[in-house]
């Protein structure tokens, strides 16, 4: 009687300790989810900083680009009404002139071409480029690029004695 009794208290305690060991199981595995779920959202948000830093960099690329783009057209020589002469060469009766047009374009041109506005190329000298256009002949002038540079040896305008001081060394 005592082993049937015992059986079944043996029976009752390996239930209750499979029901705990369960229990203990479903409660890890919960906590590793928990774990899991904790790492993926850490992942997630180191995801969206690196993309707001990333949208950052990319609009300070293009803020330096339209500072160095202003900061260019600042600094080109501005050419207005007819085209200015840049460069010519060649020998003899074969000569070309580089022109820059109103616009900032540049183009190559010899005797006898004709212009987008309809100016027409009469003729090209060593240092002369003649046009004709509305039947009046004109010499395009030479381009003058602005002098913004910095002469530390110039005298600066106003101060007495500047002049005199190169002349007594």
């Amino acid at each position: 009687m005592q082993s049937k009794h015992f059986n079944a208290l043996v029976t009752v305690a390996m239930a209750a300790l499979a029901t705990g060991w369960a229990s203990a199981c479903a409660a890890e595995t919960t906590s590793e989810s928990l774990t899991r779920i904790e790492a993926e959202t850490m992942v997630l948000k180191a995801r969206e900083k690196q993309l707001e830093i990333q949208a950052s960099i990319v609009g300070r690329q293009n803020e330096i680009a339209a500072k160095q783009s202003l900061t260019a057209a600042m600094t080109q020589a501005e050419v207005v009404g007819d085209p200015v002469v840049r460069a010519i060469e060649g020998i003899g009766g074969r000569m070309y002139a580089t022109l820059q047009m109103s616009d900032g374009s540049i183009i190559d041109v010899q005797q006898g071409d004709t212009l987008p506005g309809g100016m027409k190329i009469v003729s090209i000298g060593q240092r002369e480029v003649l046009a004709q256009s509305n039947g009046r002949r004109l010499r395009l002038s030479g381009y003058a690029p602005p002098s913004s540079s910095f002469n530390p040896s110039f005298p600066p305008p106003g101060m007495p004695g500047a002049a005199l001081r190169g002349a007594a060394r």
